[in-house]
């Protein structure tokens, strides 16, 4: 005789919703990936001589000034004369700024030379441009710098892989090392649900830490310009000091996570050693940001570790979500007690993000009118706003949610419990989404009206003839509004010549006169003036030229202004 077949023990099922909430919550996650926060490269924002400048003699050295500090490679600053023959040069680089020294300045001639720098941006990337300026007068013509020597579009592919995999790695295997620490209930043993994710959590560890380290060569030839095939023999420390040192933090405090993960309820000796080799981990990319350009750094780089926690926080943790929930069936107390706890703590992540996030951008904009009279700035309030209200839906999930479901008694209640819980993470969820599309776009404005652009290797000189002489101008900067007016006269051996009496100067284009422009002398056959120019376009220099009683030839120059 059989027995009867016992009944099999069923938990009941989450809500149907629960299914599409986790894959909500995957897709969330991901975008986290695709959306990090990416700075902008550091930024030439000065020069000595300025750009287009025309000075008297040649200086002795040329200084170029960033907006952060920045690092020389094995590709030297050259500076080349109009011809486009090299000029003998020395360079340095301290801080912001960028000295390069012009051998035998005295002997260079007039003319128009340009200095074509090459740079490291404290973020890794190498930076080029040119800045170009004229001795005595400009020439009619520059020939353009050779090109930078670049990576090819292996190194770069390679060196994204490397760092997605580096931060997929970094932010999982800290989020689920916080998820451990501060979202799971200890009170709830869970013994396969935690091996599972400490399985997950060193495997994640072990990818970041791979990464990690894989980036510092890779880092010092794609920052000179060069292929993986010069890995070895152009390995270079000095270039790649900041990535060790943010390798190190990485090392150190992944090591300390994955060695406190264990298939038990973490204690607190345990606890506090995954949330701070978490953290610890987390602090090593900010070593190598732009904030440290900014002050007070000290804060600015906290907001950037903080950005880091909330971005580790909602990406491991909507993981360990994913893959706890399932356990968690019929347990709608411990489950809510988890959403609860990671709603919270992500919250506030996100409140004090948004308090350092308006602080550095607030920096980095320059003044309160500009968070109102810029794209930038209207984009970073919308993104605060966002995080206020996804920090005030996680205190009313903590406050208000979580004493919900602990009253609920029976079936019903603890269904309705369970429901409510749902409809709060997929608005929590929703308004995650949003954050990142805000900042998708964020991250792609400038904060000022206006990217500085290097020299392209032409001076814009208008040229022509009047007999045997020849007429030069060009306005800078050639955009409209105030312009400085430069008219020069040479002779035929293209030397500056005075002639008997100021040249008379005006200024028209078409349907627009506006007259005679005064100039004044300012070197050997040089002469100046300022205008005002309403509006872009093609405009006509008419110079007049009084060489005698009955002779006064007039030329018309060409010069393109911008808007």
């Amino acid at each position: 005789m059989t027995s009867p077949a016992r009944p099999v023990r069923r938990h009941p099922a989450l809500p149907a919703g629960w299914a599409r909430v986790a894959a909500a919550l995957v897709a969330l996650a991901l975008v986290v990936l695709g959306a990090a926060p990416a700075s902008a490269h550091a930024e030439l924002i000065d020069s000595d001589p300025a750009e287009g400048a025309v000075v008297e003699t040649a200086p002795d050295t040329v200084t170029l000034t960033f907006n952060e500090p920045v690092r020389l490679t094995s590709q030297e600053i050259a500076v080349y004369d109009a011809a486009g023959e090299e000029v003998e040069a020395t360079s340095r680089a301290g801080g912001t700024e960028v000295t390069v020294g012009l051998s035998g300045a005295a002997d260079l001639s007039d003319g128009t030379y340009v200095v074509s720098w090459n740079v490291l941006s404290g973020d890794g990337h190498p930076i080029s441009g040119a800045l170009t300026f004229s001795v005595g007068a400009p020439s009619a013509s520059v020939s353009a710098p050779p090109e930078p020597q670049t990576s090819s579009a292996g190194v770069t592919v390679v060196r994204d892989v490397v760092t997605v995999i580096t931060y997929v790695g970094l932010l999982l295997a800290t989020g689920l090392a916080l998820f451990l620490a501060l979202v799971l209930p200890r009170t709830w043993a869970g013994t396969r649900t935690r091996a599972r994710l400490r399985r997950l959590l060193l495997y994640a560890a072990g990818a970041g830490a791979a990464g990690i380290v894989l980036q510092l060569p890779v880092a010092a030839v794609y920052g000179q310009g060069l292929e993986l095939s010069d890995i070895v023999s152009a390995f270079d420390p000095g270039l790649v000091r900041n990535e060790l040192l943010s390798a190190a933090l990485v090392l150190v405090g992944l090591g300390l996570a994955a060695g406190a993960a264990s298939e038990a309820p973490p204690d607190r000796l345990r606890g506090w050693l995954l949330a701070g080799g978490a953290t610890l981990a987390l602090a090593g990319p900010s070593v190598v940001g732009h904030t440290r350009a900014y002050e007070p750094s000290p804060l600015l780089v906290a907001a950037d570790v903080l950005h880091l926690l909330a971005g580790a926080t909602w990406f491991g943790g909507l993981v360990g979500l994913v893959l706890s929930l399932h356990a968690l069936a019929g347990r709608e107390v411990v489950a809510a007690t988890t959403l609860a706890r990671f709603s919270t703590l992500a919250g506030g992540l996100l409140l004090a993000v948004a308090a350092t996030g308006t602080l550095l951008g607030w920096r980095i904009v320059g003044s309160w009118s500009g968070l109102v009279e810029t794209r930038y700035g209207w984009l970073l309030l919308g993104k605060v706003a966002i995080a206020l209200a996804v920090a005030a839906l996680g205190g009313w999930n903590r406050w208000r949610t979580l004493p919900t479901v602990a009253r609920a008694s029976g079936h019903g209640d603890r269904e309705r419990a369970a429901a409510v819980v749902t409809r709060a993470v997929r608005v929590e969820a929703v308004l995650l989404v949003a954050l990142l599309g805000v900042t998708g776009f964020l991250v792609n404005q400038s904060p000022r009206p206006a990217q500085v652009e290097a020299a392209s290797g032409t001076t814009g000189v208008g040229s022509a003839s009047v007999g045997d002489l020849r007429v030069l101008a060009v306005m800078d900067p050639r955009r409209t509004g105030s312009n400085t007016l430069l008219v020069q006269v040479q002779d035929a051996a293209g030397e500056p010549y005075d002639p008997p009496t100021t040249p008379v100067v005006s200024l028209r284009t078409e349907g627009l006169d506006l007259g005679t422009v005064v100039v004044t002398p300012v070197a050997a056959g040089t002469y100046r003036g300022e205008v005002v120019v309403p509006r872009a376009g093609q405009w006509d220099v008419q110079v007049g030229i009084a060489l005698s009683r009955f002779e006064n030839p007039v030329t018309t120059l060409t010069l393109s202004v911008r808007p």
